[in-house]
């Protein structure tokens, strides 16, 4: 029996249509993956979610919507993520100062660092001091001068919210300094950066990324030290805190952004999220688009190994609240 090649094709066409109808009818009954993004559109964990975006929707066989919640130190997208139903429908790509220090610095914050369960790392990021280009200091030391010298007009910094990992690192580098400063909360890093480049705040403490490492170099800012072990590449002048006379025992704080789901997660969705992730953080176009923003995948963790990382860098970070002395707001 002779079948024409377009009889075949439509013939084939249709048996194809036949066996995906099911599984297109269960995705579009499922709904598109949300993402919320506590920092504004255009921010560098902004960059990082919509990176890894497409390769979780394609694990999950689902679209994806990405969201940007701002406002509250980030506490807003959290309470979002806890609100929606644990199915594996809603992730959070957050970072410690929503997830652990936003409860422990806002009293209106009600959620606990363990009702978050982490599934794995984006990115993990040393800390620099970045100033405004015109400021006559060009390393921590100079700057600890100036505020001295400036003790009755302070110099002031920003950061991304109240009790942010930027905001306490920096009040505990001034408590170990002596000095004081006024500190300017913002809803993001974008329009902090923006106010730093036109001069309305002085300083202020952000990670090392592709993003920032371009606006130094285009002279919008400087570097004034990296809480790395030692010097880095992308800013080889700028000294490590370690090297500094005024804070040499600040420590080396990191800041990580990782995917997160309520801790409510049945342990079935948990695993097949965590292994999604998995293969969707080990994608080379992901990893290179993370790497183009300054980023840097870390090595993959087992859930196990993701527990144990963030239950101690929550503990950690619980003592530089303490040692930091913000008071709740």
């Amino acid at each position: 029996m002779n079948i024409s090649r377009r009889a075949f094709g439509r013939t084939g066409l249709h048996a194809a249509s036949l066996v995906a109808a099911p599984y297109l009818q269960a995705q579009s009954r499922a709904g598109p993956l949300t993402i919320l993004v506590a920092q504004p559109a255009g921010g560098i964990t902004d960059v990082f979610a919509r990176a890894v975006a497409p390769a979780l929707g394609r694990g999950l066989g689902r679209a994806t919507v990405v969201e940007n919640v701002t406002g509250a130190s980030g506490s807003i997208a959290a309470n979002r993520l806890l609100a929606a139903a644990p199915d594996g429908s809603t992730l959070f790509v957050g970072s410690p100062s929503e997830a652990v220090l936003a409860p422990l610095t806002l009293r209106a914050v009600h959620y606990k660092p363990t009702d978050f369960r982490l599934l794995g790392l984006l990115n993990d990021s040393p800390l620099a001091l970045y100033a405004r280009s015109s400021l006559p200091a060009n390393d921590l030391d100079e700057l600890v001068a100036l505020a001295r010298q400036r003790a009755d007009r302070p110099l002031s910094y920003g950061s991304t919210g109240q009790g942010s990992l930027f905001h306490l690192v920096t009040a505990l580098l001034l408590a170990a300094t002596g000095v004081q400063a006024t500190h300017v909360p913002y809803r993001g890093g974008l329009p902090l950066l923006t106010d730093l480049q036109g001069g309305v705040i002085d300083f202020t403490m952000l990670p090392v990324d592709a993003l920032l490492g371009g606006m130094v170099a285009g002279g919008r800012m400087k570097v004034l030290g990296v809480s790395s072990a030692r010097r880095l590449a992308r800013f080889p002048a700028a000294p490590s805190f370690d090297e500094s006379r005024s804070a040499p025992h600040l420590g080396r704080p990191s800041i990580w952004v990782g995917l997160l789901i309520p801790a409510a997660t049945s342990e079935a969705v948990g695993q097949r999220l965590h292994r999604i992730a998995a293969e969707a953080l080990g994608d080379p176009e992901v990893r290179k688009a993370i790497d183009a923003a300054g980023g840097s995948v870390p090595p993959p963790m087992s859930l196990a190994e993701a527990a144990r990382f963030y239950a101690a860098d929550a503990a950690k970070l619980q003592a530089l609240a303490t040692a930091a002395r913000i008071e709740p707001l």
